[in-house]
């Protein structure tokens, strides 16, 4: 039995006036400010109230960093010591009021904690690269997206351009791409013994917990984002579509077609209403189970880049890049259809 609307709306205002609540930006889910269970502060548990979907229903909740999971809205608010606020629909639908047997396994705690690194020996901030001219980066470019080299001084990255990634202002990590064409390292490594990596990446921070470009999504200002999967990709997003100083909407980059729960909380806790996953289109069911879950958290759309055009949005020009946001940007089930 599903809930009226007027008891829908007044239970989401009871939940963030009882527990200093707030909607996050898709406005799926209410976020409290503190775990009634971990204590953990910074609105990490939230409570889901948008529509009902595959994996979610009303009342469900979870906490990000001590992973307390409730399935339903009596569970919720029976663990809540809130019995008081269940509707006498869900209390009929449910049955007795069983005893409540909270999760014991706590193995997959969330972590969004980084550690501020450095950049490795020799690093230098650069202005202007063969490998990145090659590559059409423009003076914009080197200013908003800080990379560099080694100079030579670094034997583990040499022949390699860094690009810095940050959080809160913070380094927190780094993206080292081999300056050889991906099809000269594939021809190189056929031949030799030593293989020449085409990514060199930091180490200190786990990858699931960074976002690159983070930073240009301003709290409760920038409305949507558009997830890419590699750093570059954000860099041409931007400058092909000119969105260096507007933060209405902002690429990230997910470092791979995946999405993880603290990737989602970080967006979560900006403010962020919409999510279109730009990931290259040669993997559809994996984009699929991506939007998928992201749905449950925001409005979800899916760029189809047509398979015409190039691979990824380095490889579009900007009129491409506008054909697709302005006639295939999609809903999850009409991606689907096309798979």
């Amino acid at each position: 039995m599903e809930l009226a609307e007027h008891d829908r709306q007044m239970l989401i205002e009871e939940l963030i006036s009882e527990f200093d609540g707030r909607l996050d930006g898709g406005r799926k889910n209410v976020l409290i400010s503190q775990c009634p269970f971990c204590g953990h502060s910074g609105y990490k548990f939230g409570i889901y109230v948008g529509p009902e979907a595959k994996y979610k229903t009303f009342g469900s909740s979870n906490c990000f960093y001590c992973n307390k999971r409730f399935s339903n809205l009596k569970e919720t608010l029976t663990a809540l010591d809130r019995k008081d606020l269940i509707p006498k629909e869900v209390v009929e639908l449910n049955g007795e009021d069983d005893e409540l047997i909270l999760p014991v396994d706590q193995d997959d705690e969330i972590d969004d904690s980084l550690i501020e690194i450095t950049m490795p020996k020799g690093y230098k901030r650069a202005y202007k690269n063969r490998y990145l001219d090659r590559r059409d980066f423009e003076p914009d470019d080197y200013q908003y997206f800080p990379c560099g080299t080694t100079r030579g001084c670094n034997r583990r990255f040499d022949d390699y351009v860094l690009l810095e990634i940050r959080d809160k202002g913070r380094l927190v990590g780094f993206v080292g791409r081999h300056t050889w064409d991906k099809e000269d390292i594939e021809e190189y490594n056929y031949t030799h013994k030593y293989k020449i990596m085409r990514y060199r990446n930091s180490i200190d921070n786990g990858f699931s917990k960074l976002l690159y470009n983070i930073d240009a999504v301003i709290e409760y200002k920038t409305r949507c984002v558009i997830l890419c999967e590699g750093a570059f990709d954000v860099i041409a997003l931007t400058r092909k579509l000119e969105l260096y100083d507007i933060p209405d909407i902002v690429p990230v980059c997910t470092f791979g077609k995946k999405i993880s729960d603290t990737q989602i909380y970080k967006l979560q806790e900006k403010g962020v209403e919409t999510v279109v996953i730009g990931y290259d289109v040669d993997a559809k069911d994996t984009i699929i189970r991506v939007a998928q879950t992201l749905d449950s958290y925001f409005d979800t759309f899916i760029a189809d880049i047509p398979q015409n055009v190039g691979k990824d949005w380095d490889e579009m020009d900007e009129q491409q890049i506008y054909d697709v946001f302005c006639n295939n940007i999609k809903t999850i089930r009409e991606f689907g259809l096309n798979v």
